[in-house]
């Protein structure tokens, strides 16, 4: 399934983007990090545990995470601010990849594989990266441009590459819905993503919305197989660490 999610306030187009300082390069080619995706929303009162739960790999150098906020459950009473139908479509995909029979929240997914008992369980097995490679090149600015670069000796495989931005120390008062009353503290939080990209090279141009704090976000490329649904490869740049 071709899937391809923007946040109504991030922009995004293909552009070619100036070569990136060194800090804000990143390439993997071996052992990588778990991608863990959290399918969330303010609107649901059993997913507080389990974004608390993704939090607490913020700083464990094995795992990188995506908190998507979907929006079936925004209501009249309470509009998750960081929703999007397209993250839904996105999760309905890893369900029927991971041969899952409904989507629901908080749902996880390790690798694109579904992982049901998070809490307790140790992750699955990472997939084998099956030859492939992945470098990520970010020049920040009021526009992030990042450069994609990932192939693979396997051809068994229907390869494409995916960037998400992320971050982390968000809070919101909820004054309606399930969660009435409380404030919850969010990490991860996908605030744009953009993709599928076909495997090789791609110049991206992400606009950051105005209210993202760069000292807590992540840039996040993966390459997905969309034929299992498998993650196969993942790298990630901290905006801190890049120059302006």
């Amino acid at each position: 399934m071709r899937i391809t999610a923007l946040l109504p306030a991030a922009a995004i187009a293909l552009a070619a983007g100036a070569p990136a300082s060194a800090a804000c390069v990143a390439h993997a080619d071996g052992e990588r990090p778990h991608l863990v995706e959290l399918y969330t929303s303010e609107g649901c009162s059993s997913c507080p545990p389990a974004e608390r739960w993704l939090s607490s790999l913020r700083d464990k150098p094995g795992y990188a995470g995506l908190e998507f906020h979907v929006d079936y459950w925004d209501s009249s009473d309470w509009r998750d601010p960081y929703s999007d139908a397209r993250y839904t479509a996105r999760q309905k995909a890893a369900a029927k990849h991971a041969l899952q029979g409904k989507i629901y929240t908080p749902q996880v997914f390790v690798d694109g594989r579904a992982w049901k008992n998070w809490p307790k369980a140790p992750p699955p097995e990472v997939p084998d990266v099956r030859g492939v490679t992945l470098a990520l090149d970010l020049e920040p600015g009021e526009r992030l441009h990042a450069k994609l670069d990932a192939a693979t000796t396997d051809a068994r495989g229907d390869y494409r590459m995916y960037l998400a931005l992320t971050e982390n120390g968000l809070a919101n008062a909820i004054t309606g819905g399930e969660n009435r009353g409380a404030t919850l503290a969010h990490d991860h939080v996908v605030r744009a993503f953009a993709g599928p990209f076909p495997l090789g090279h791609a110049d991206a141009e992400l606009e950051v919305p105005a209210s993202v704090q760069r000292d807590h976000a992540h840039a996040i490329a993966f390459v997905q197989d969309e034929r299992s649904g498998d993650i196969v490869q993942v790298v990630r740049v901290p905006l801190a660490q890049c120059a302006r």
